[in-house]
């Protein structure tokens, strides 16, 4: 689910918890067990990820677009 996809749903404000479903129903998993500052590896990409605040902070928009786009989720270059 997309940036687009979330807004089509009316989801126009994303939280950490968001990102992290996100994220793991494309096979990304959480390597650390720190709650402030998260990180995700996936397996077939060489990429790290870092989501950082409290499951109910909201994400910006346009941090939420960067990730998507550093984890190939969206269909913007």
């Amino acid at each position: 689910m997309a940036v687009q996809e979330l807004e089509r749903e009316g989801a126009s404000l994303v939280t950490v918890d968001e990102v992290i479903k996100l994220l793991e129903s494309d096979s990304w998993r959480q390597t650390n067990d720190d709650e402030s500052c998260r990180l995700f590896r996936h397996d077939s990409k060489s990429e790290i990820v870092t989501l950082s605040g409290k499951l109910e902070h909201i994400v910006p928009k346009g941090v939420l677009r960067s990730l998507l786009r550093h984890v190939q989720l969206s269909e913007e270059p």
